[in-house]
């Protein structure tokens, strides 16, 4: 690589963030996709030879594994550059060698101002305590896609609740799944949380969140428009 002057470095390091970013995202993708995989493969363990459930939970640890390598190659990264910013404090002197530390070293960023409070989060509570089950959709400008909803239930004397998300498997999928959370078991004498109050079906047992994961779930929903990650999840029926 040749480079002959510290403005070609600067453009390069540019470039390198450009790329960066695009990965951060594509990491992104790909974790949501291997956690989706891993719960699949859970739901059809049951109904597949042992050696299908073998072969796909070896690719699973593979694409895993491969996952790994990325964040290893970063923390390998991360300190390289390390190690530049000390040679440049050891090597100078006064103000010489406090320039570059000040550009270099990683301090603490403040800490962004809360976003404002969503009013739909608060109100889809509110009618699903009364029996309105209406869908959820991502607000509008998001990722809005009206493949994508949240059903709700709760119960606020218990302070929990349970959520129902229907979408696309992946984002290049045509094929709608369902899922419904998975947190702790609903205690008995709890009355049971309904996906569909009308058809009286209920929520699993084990589908049961704390209802400030409930808000927080249907928050993040409403900005992303795709299947939260705050919580965990199991597959369903078609809601």
């Amino acid at each position: 690589m040749s480079i002959g002057s510290i403005g070609d470095v600067a453009v390069r390091l540019e470039g390198v963030r450009t790329v960066l970013g695009d990965g951060l995202t594509a990491l992104g993708q790909v974790e949501e996709q291997l956690e989706d995989y891993a719960n699949t493969l859970a739901a059809l363990g049951e109904g597949s030879s042992s050696g299908e459930l073998q072969e796909a939970t070896a690719l699973a640890m593979s694409a895993r594994e491969d996952l790994l390598q990325v964040f290893r190659m970063g923390s390998t990264a991360d300190e390289s550059v390390e190690r530049f910013r000390r040679s440049l404090v050891g090597s100078g002197s006064g103000a010489a060698a406090a320039a570059p530390r000040a550009a270099l070293v990683r301090t603490a960023a403040p800490a962004p101002p809360a976003p404002p409070k969503d009013k739909e989060v608060e109100a889809a509570v509110e009618r699903a305590q009364a029996g309105d089950q209406a869908p959820v959709y991502a607000k509008p400008g998001s990722a809005e896609d009206r493949r994508r909803y949240v059903k709700i239930d709760v119960n606020r004397e218990h302070k929990i609740g349970a959520l129902c998300y229907v979408g696309p498997r992946d984002e290049d999928s045509t094929e709608i799944g369902t899922w419904v959370t998975k947190g702790s078991t609903r205690e008995d004498g709890v009355p049971p949380l309904y996906v569909d109050r009308g058809t009286k079906r209920e929520f699993p047992r084990n589908a049961v969140v704390p209802l400030d994961k409930l808000h927080e779930a249907l928050s993040e929903f409403r900005s992303t428009g795709r299947r939260p990650r705050c919580v965990s999840w199991q597959e369903s029926d078609p809601a």
